[in-house]
């Protein structure tokens, strides 16, 4: 079994997905908690610093030479390290807030915590516990999350917003399920588009060649879409599929867990159900461009890593709030988001172009939105608000402006994805078009 194991998975992370390829891969996974269940009498915040984290990116970069190049978790481990151990100190000013035991709301007391009123529910406020047997739940809460919900952090642009207001569960299920199903059907939809587009699977083939005849769309459907600009159709699908696999993979997974919380199987503190929501708001597009697009609608699992550059910031005492802390902490998180997400290409793809280049595809959509934003900006020095449209034309020329700049910056993954197939195969086993076109309707064979 083992020794056909071993090739099969050494094919998988040499020429599909990059993955651990040595022991140090997984010692930051130890290093981090044990670091952090050192209480700060016996190393302050730089020592800890001092001591764990040259020890964590040396464990990181061994182990990005053993893969032949990075990975996504790898650098997400190595970033958030950086980020806990160096531009906060959660030993000291982090406090976890969960809802107290409806027994304790009147009568709760004790000197390690204190009580916060919000969305008429008792919290909890629980800073770094001082015995081991509680710090240790405490820390393996605190750090699978990174959006830092429910945690106070002693900064008040985060902590304003704590804690979140948790879903009912059967609300949170109904939510769940349905976005899985939407997600299923434009997943479906567009992989059966992507299927008979010449674009999407020949290299070199240019994103204005003239969008073919799809045999699953109504005459009139392939009649409208011949006439939009080949560009505007093939980033709308791109833009489609993108969006339908980050809400399958951030729906369907959480709905087991939720299930099981309130059924009293699984501790309420770790059920999706509290978390917030997965998207924000599309409106946010129309009113702040690409700040309301990757600032506020699009999911926020990243978010941390604006951290970096506000520490930054602060550091060379750049005025808070101000445009240069603001142009610092946008390029951090673009910087540091197109170095992970560099970790989608395996060290030896099977494509024709090198696996750097297409780490620089990878990386480069995700810079290029920092300089989107940067025009944004410009413009909305040179032109107020209110000038010159006002109401809903200025969401018409917002939301116009997203959709060019994206036509023009999405098709750069395209351009790595395709070299790398990640279009010959549907995403989902299971398909209702081929189910309905009479082609069968499980796909993977």
């Amino acid at each position: 079994m083992f020794d056909s194991f071993w090739p099969a998975y050494k094919d998988l992370v040499t020429h599909i997905v990059p993955g651990p390829n040595s022991i140090s891969y997984f010692i930051p996974f130890l290093l981090l908690p044990t670091a952090f269940c050192i209480p700060p009498h016996i190393l302050s915040k730089w020592q800890l610093a001092s001591l764990f984290l040259p020890l964590i990116l040396a464990c990181e970069v061994h182990a990005w030479f053993r893969m032949g190049g990075v990975d996504v978790i790898s650098v997400n481990v190595a970033t958030w390290s950086i980020t806990l151990l160096l531009c906060y100190d959660p030993r000291q000013t982090f406090k976890r807030l969960y809802p107290a035991p409806d027994s304790l709301n009147s009568n709760y007391n004790n000197k390690h915590n204190d009580k916060e009123e919000n969305h008429k529910q008792t919290y909890i406020s629980d800073p770094y516990p001082p015995t081991l047997s509680a710090r240790i739940p405490w820390v393996l809460t605190l750090l699978p999350s990174l959006r830092l919900s429910n945690w106070k952090t002693g900064f008040p642009s985060h902590d304003r917003s704590q804690p979140i207001a948790p879903l009912a569960p059967s609300t949170y299920l109904t939510r769940a399920s349905l976005l899985a199903l939407q997600s299923f059907i434009i997943l479906d939809l567009t992989s059966a588009l992507i299927r008979q587009d010449p674009y999407f699977h020949i290299p070199g083939t240019a994103i204005s060649t003239s969008y073919p005849h799809q045999q699953i769309l109504p005459r009139l459907m392939n009649s409208i879409l011949q006439a939009l600009p080949p560009r505007l159709t093939r980033s709308s699908i791109l833009a489609a599929q993108s969006y339908a696999l980050i809400t399958q993979g951030g729906s369907l997974p959480t709905i087991p867990p939720v299930l099981l919380s309130s059924l009293g199987l699984w501790p309420e503190a770790w059920s999706p159900h509290t978390w917030p929501i997965f998207f924000g708001p599309f409106a946010a597009v129309w009113e702040r461009g690409l700040k309301g697009l990757w600032g506020t609608w699009w999911h926020q699992t990243n978010r941390y890593l604006a951290t970096p550059g506000r520490a930054l910031a602060k550091w060379l005492k750049v005025k808070e709030g101000g445009e240069w802390e603001y142009t610092v902490s946008v390029v951090s998180a673009f910087g540091f988001s197109g170095v992970m997400h560099m970790g989608l290409v395996p060290p030896e793809p099977k494509g024709m172009m090198g696996a750097r280049r297409m780490r620089f595809y990878v990386a480069a959509f995700f810079w290029v939105q920092a300089l989107g934003i940067g025009m944004e900006v410009l413009v909305g020095k040179i032109f107020p608000r209110d000038w010159p449209v006002v109401g809903r034309m200025r969401k018409v020329v917002v939301f116009g402006w997203v959709a060019l700049w994206l036509c023009y910056t999405l098709p750069i993954l395209a351009v790595p994805s395709r070299e790398m197939g990640y279009w010959r195969y549907p995403p989902l086993p299971v398909s209702l078009i081929g189910w309905f076109r009479g082609t069968g309707w499980w796909v993977w064979s």
